[in-house]
């Protein structure tokens, strides 16, 4: 108990208190130890018992040590050449610790989800309340959608909660023994790499950057190299959001985010949620087949539904942080967008559903 005491106390660190830019003009240890303490703390506790709130903060642990190291790098120049090498190698490591427990992380997202849908659009008292055999009575949820046998759908939806529970219990096992075993090399390829960051000569390049200016530097990058979105690259424009979100956090002071990191967590949050309910919906129909249509029609109809929310958001926010990248370039000339949008697609399970980006 009071080793996950010491563990969850480290949690609060993985925010810096204040950083007025990311810039190796800076110390560049000061951001990145409190980040790799929260981490570090984060991959003991899920070697010790896989606490889902810890398998999260390893997961967002090692995203925020990446992007603060990655914009180090690049912020540093030909100074950061010193400590390259090592950095390249920890994050190949960080990497490595994350996908083992992305696994993990992602069915514990799906069985909050899953069981919050539920509750809110079946209660559990209308779920076993039996309708007049004459005269039923469907369900509707806020989006006129009916259900027109309440129990049978929250009981589909409770045996596919019990197949998650059962591959979490599975993953994390195997989650445990693939980090236990690179726990060790991963703390000596930290150690080296700060021993070369303190000894290397990474002091005073040039003047240093906000961290804003960076994030919206990292953002307008992933735009573009992705200027069309669709359903088969924007996960990966959601993760160089986290990444420019994650840069730009670095510069607040306590908990007061800046406007741009959190108009870049608005985005990310909009995509992850339609990336949940897809990995969600791909889960059930490998469950369950045939054998839960009523649940998988309804699973795809919400991915639907906030890939039209995710596309909208994202759109708008795209719009106004490259924007507010070029103003601060003193550019006013911003490239017209293209003539003719093509349609996104998203698989479900076997099943390709088409999106169209006027519609969102």
């Amino acid at each position: 108990m009071a080793h996950k005491r010491a563990v969850r106390k480290q949690q609060d660190t993985s925010r810096p208190a204040a950083t007025a830019a990311v810039s190796a003009a800076q110390d560049p240890l000061a951001h990145l130890r409190p980040l790799a303490d929260a981490f570090n703390a984060a991959v003991a506790q899920s070697v010790e018992d896989a606490d889902a709130q810890a398998v999260h903060r390893l997961r967002t642990g090692s995203r925020r040590v990446q992007a603060m190291l990655e914009a180090t790098l690049r912020e540093a120049g030909p100074a950061g050449n010193a400590f390259e090498r090592p950095a390249r190698a920890w994050l190949r490591a960080l990497k490595q610790i994350r996908r083992a427990a992305g696994a993990v992380r992602d069915l514990d997202v799906q069985r909050k989800l899953l069981e919050n849908w539920i509750d809110k659009r079946i209660p559990k008292q209308a779920a076993t309340d039996d309708p007049e055999p004459s005269r039923p009575e469907p369900l509707s949820d806020d989006r006129n959608e009916h259900v027109n046998d309440p129990s049978k759908l929250r009981g589909q939806a409770e045996t596919l909660d019990a197949w998650l529970k059962s591959e979490r219990k599975r993953l994390a096992h195997g989650m445990q023994k693939q980090i236990r075993k690179r726990q060790q090399g991963l703390a000596e390829l930290q150690s080296a790499l700060f021993a070369a960051m303190a000894h290397g000569a990474v002091r005073r390049p040039r003047v240093p950057r906000p961290a804003d200016a960076v994030a919206l530097e990292y953002f307008v990058r992933a735009a573009d190299a992705m200027p069309l979105l669709h359903g088969e690259n924007l996960h990966a424009f959601r993760k160089a959001t986290k990444k420019a979100r994650y840069v730009a956090e670095s510069g607040a002071e306590g908990q007061r985010y800046s406007s741009v990191a959190k108009a870049l967590k608005q985005v990310q949050d909009a995509i992850g949620e339609w990336h949940d309910w897809l990995c969600l919906a791909e889960d059930a129909k490998a469950a369950m087949g045939q054998d839960a249509q009523e649940l998988t029609a309804a699973l795809r109809r919400e991915v639907e539904r906030h890939f039209a929310a995710a596309m909208k958001t994202t759109e708008s926010l795209r719009g106004q942080l490259t924007g507010e990248w070029m103003a601060s370039r003193g550019s006013k000339a911003i490239s017209p967008p293209p003539a003719k949008r093509p349609s996104a697609t998203a698989a479900i399970g076997g099943r390709r559903i088409a999106f169209n980006r006027r519609s969102a």
